[in-house]
């Protein structure tokens, strides 16, 4: 294999600005979705919550339902599953192919898409994008979620 260019940390910061808008929406509507069914199928009782000194009411899903909990935690499981899928698939989510860089497997150096487990650890490994710190540090200019998943993110030209 030719030895690829390591991605900068300027044009992982642009690639992950476009995904994140995309987890954004995609949650956003997901939970639109998932809230009207459980609503007009009544599937879970609503909690009339007063809404003004009137005494005027609105019917809320529970703060304290499993559902609700899912709902805040669907981010988590959106973003994996966008992030992941592209990883294993292309190698490229839209971000990263806009920003012209994608992420490869360093295992045996073959440049192959990640498998899942790999996607996995680099997923967990740049929670809050604290992997990204690493990278002034590293002569290679790694993240730590590159270096702990056995992953790249190249430049692709």
């Amino acid at each position: 294999m030719t030895h690829q260019q390591n991605a900068t940390l300027g044009k992982r910061l642009l690639a992950i600005i476009y995904d994140v808008l995309i987890i954004f929406f995609i949650t956003f509507i997901a939970t639109l979705i998932i809230q009207q069914i459980f609503i007009q199928f009544e599937l879970i009782p609503l909690e009339q919550v007063q809404i003004n000194p009137k005494g005027d009411t609105v019917a809320v899903i529970p703060a304290n339902s499993l559902l609700t909990g899912f709902l805040r935690n669907l981010w988590l499981l959106v973003s994996f599953l966008y992030l992941a899928r592209y990883w294993t698939k292309s190698g490229q989510t839209l971000g990263m192919h806009v920003w012209k860089v994608k992420t490869i497997s360093a295992i045996n150096d073959n440049a192959t898409n990640l498998n899942w487990q790999q996607a996995a650890l680099r997923y967990i490994f740049a929670a809050f994008g604290l992997g990204l710190l690493w990278i002034p540090f590293n002569k290679e200019h790694l993240a730590l979620q590159d270096i702990l998943s056995k992953t790249k993110l190249v430049r692709v030209t």
